[in-house]
C-alpha cells in the first residue's frame, strides 16, 4: 500500500514476468516486522490506523498481531484463516479457496500461478525499489487494483496498497524485518477456553 503516482521520467518499465515480485516470498519466509496499517474508506480524507507484528512462513503462511487501538489476530497455514478479536471472545475460521486467495493482497503474492491467471502483472523500477502493480483480469473480485513496493537489493517488501470495488483504499507499510520462528505451530491457531468458533465458509 505505497503511493505510486509518479512522474514518467522516474519510472523504468521492466518485463511482464514479474521477476522482482517472484523473489519476494523467499526474501521474507522466516522474518518477522512491524506494520502498520492505513485504511480510508471512499470519500473520506483520514485513515484508521492500525498496527502490529507480521511473521511470514513460506507465502501464504502468516501470522498477523495486531497490537493497536484492538488486540486482534489473523493467521494464515496455506489452506485455512483464522481470525481471533480477544475482546469478542470469538475465531472467525475459513477455509482459502482461490477465489479468498485473490482477493487477499498477500495471499496474491504466494502462488506465481493462481497470481498470473488473475492479474495483469507489470514492475517499474524507481531509484533502489521496484514498484510491483497487479490489475485483475476480471471485474468479479473484490480488489481493483493492487500495488507492491520492494527493495531491488533485498526483495524485502516495504509496502502494500490496494483498492477494493467499493473505492476504499488500505495501505500496509512494513519495517524492521528481523529473523523469526516460522515453524507450522506459528501459522496454527488454537482458540483459548471459552472462545467461541464461528465457521465461515
Amino acid at each position: 500500500m505505497i503511493k505510486i503516482i509518479l512522474p514518467a521520467a522516474l519510472l523504468i518499465a521492466s518485463t511482464l514476468s514479474a521477476a522482482e515480485i517472484d523473489k519476494a516470498p523467499a526474501a521474507v519466509a522466516g522474518k518477522a516486522a512491524t506494520f502498520v496499517q492505513r485504511f480510508t474508506p471512499k470519500g473520506f480524507k483520514n485513515a484508521q490506523i492500525e498496527s502490529g507484528t507480521v511473521t511470514f512462513g513460506t507465502l501464504p503462511q502468516m501470522r498477523w498481531t495486531y497490537a493497536k487501538p484492538e488486540e486482534k489476530l489473523f493467521v494464515f497455514d496455506g489452506s485455512r484463516s483464522w481470525f481471533y478479536v480477544p475482546a469478542d471472545k470469538q475465531v472467525t475460521v475459513a477455509t482459502l479457496d482461490e477465489q479468498k486467495r485473490r482477493d487477499l493482497p498477500f495471499l496474491v503474492l504466494g502462488d506465481a500461478a493462481a497470481r498470473n491467471r488473475s492479474f495483469v502483472v507489470k514492475e517499474q523500477t524507481r531509484g533502489a525499489n521496484v514498484i510491483t502493480t497487479l490489475q485483475p483480469r476480471s471485474s468479479a473480485g473484490l480488489l481493483r487494483s493492487i500495488a507492491i513496493t520492494s527493495s531491488a537489493s533485498t526483495h524485502l517488501i516495504q509496502s502494500v496498497e490496494y483498492t477494493d470495488r467499493e473505492g476504499n483504499r488500505t495501505v500496509f507499510e512494513l519495517s524492521g524485518y528481523h529473523p523469526a520462528s516460522a515453524s507450522a505451530d506459528v501459522f496454527r491457531f488454537t482458540p483459548p477456553a471459552g472462545v467461541q468458533t464461528v465457521n465461515a465458509d
